[in-house]
């Protein structure tokens, strides 16, 4: 559900977020603008999501965290965007804006103000960037109009927000001593990641746990011992060639690489590929951009509720599970030099990567997603993909080609990124009915 749920309370926002931009207007009028059709291809959206990327890198903060914070982002930027445009209904903070607002200044407004707020660490880069993205757009009421209601909508989006759950320090997770079998051990000397995520208020979702998988196999179960014994054979560091193919290998280590970064260039790719006007782009960028939080959240509820240890932690101890199909083998080591310090079921690879294809489906209207995702670097080849399906594929298959997660846990998180995207998508980001 969005923020906004009661005809009641839109009026009430929409009174609030219009109050805070005429007082920053000095009391300039206000009127929807009627939908546009198409315009130039967007620069804006991009470039502030590129330097979201280099913020949230800077920061050297989690996964769990940089998926969160582009969902403020997304939101933001969209809502800004819509209130100017019109067009699609809001997500969060539906208001009109100046009818002479620049939609691209309200872009810098909405970014730059999420970014510093849940970013300060960044705020000086932050701030060059505001000043240099705002040197194009000519000086006049425009640029100060969409400007100020780009930042009115991102500070009321921050003040709805405010006890969402993100970074509770409340639910920290305590490692069983001595290790049980099945029950999940850190795998770094850090903290566990996103151990807040699951009781977080989700941003469409009803509950985290809306769509909750049945949880891992049973450790005597027949798929236990399945699972187990691909991951021990086909995901180990030292697998033959006849075992894991060179492509499977670089499979493996192309979803390895930095996932927050890897996605937004992928999101930034399909904007700039499709030419997509600001309106559009900004709308693409908060569906994904929800729909990833979300799946994340969902995923964080399972991962800590079952609390799955991981392949380097159970292969290892194999002997000690009970069943007589997983001979263990303490000197195993997994492909993928480490294992993310959450606990394994269900694949959040898998919860929320698979997203994006459906979105960009629904998005074109079409199977055909044409989609290619680049790679980081590493003397690793770039990824395309013509189709959901193939997408949810590969990554699942590269965490398990990896050694770092069963099949079991990415096939049940390919089906909580299915039903996350299509309940987003069923109930936000539709046309206007005004």
């Amino acid at each position: 559900m969005t923020l906004i749920s009661t005809p009641l309370r839109r009026s009430a926002r929409r009174a609030a977020v219009l109050a805070v931009a005429v007082a920053a207007l000095g009391g300039a009028a206000t009127s929807s603008a009627e939908p546009q059709s198409s315009g130039p291809p967007d620069t804006y959206v991009a470039y502030w999501d590129d330097i979201g990327s280099q913020a949230f890198t800077t920061a050297a903060l989690s996964p769990a965290e940089g998926h969160v914070i582009f969902a403020y982002v997304g939101i933001a930027v969209y809502d800004s965007v819509t209130g100017i445009d019109g067009g699609h209904e809001p997500f969060a903070v539906d208001a009109d804006a100046p009818a002479d607002a620049s939609p691209e200044a309200a872009v810098v407004g909405a970014a730059s103000t999420i970014l510093k707020h849940y970013l300060p660490g960044q705020a000086a880069m932050v701030e060059a960037a505001r000043t240099a993205s705002l040197e194009p757009i000519p000086d006049g009421a425009p640029k100060t109009h969409g400007l100020a209601f780009g930042e009115a909508v991102a500070n009321l989006l921050i003040a709805q927000r405010a006890d969402d759950g993100f970074r509770s320090t409340s639910y920290p997770y305590t490692a069983p001593n001595p290790p049980v079998p099945g029950k999940w051990l850190p795998t770094a000397t850090t903290l566990p990641i996103g151990t807040y995520l699951g009781h977080m208020t989700p941003f469409a979702l009803r509950s985290a746990d809306q769509f909750r998988p049945n949880g891992p196999p049973a450790l005597d179960s027949k798929q236990w011992a399945a699972d187990y014994n691909e991951v021990k054979t086909v995901g180990s560091n030292s697998a033959p060639l006849s075992v894991r193919s060179a492509a499977q290998t670089e499979a493996a280590r192309f979803w390895a690489q930095a996932p927050v970064q890897q996605a937004r260039g992928s999101f930034r790719k399909f904007v700039l590929d499709h030419e997509l006007d600001v309106a559009d782009a900004s709308r693409f960028m908060a569906m994904v951009s929800v729909t990833y939080a979300d799946g994340l959240i969902a995923c964080f509820d399972a991962k800590y509720l079952y609390a799955f240890w991981r392949p380097i932690t159970a292969i290892r101890a194999g002997d000690t599970d009970t069943n007589a199909n997983t001979a263990g083998d303490p000197g195993w080591t997994p492909l993928l030099p480490v294992t993310p310090n959450h606990p394994e079921y269900p694949s959040a690879h898998s919860c929320i990567t698979p997203t994006s294809g459906r979105i960009i489906a629904r998005f074109l209207g079409t199977d055909e997603i044409d989609f290619t995702i680049p790679s980081l670097g590493g003397g690793i080849a770039d990824r395309h993909f013509d189709t959901p399906q193939e997408l949810e594929s590969d990554v699942a298959n590269g965490r398990v080609w990896g050694g770092i997660h069963f099949r079991t846990a990415v096939e049940d998180g390919v089906q909580v990124a299915k039903r996350t995207a299509n309940y987003v998508l069923a109930h936000n980001f539709q046309a206007s009915s005004d």
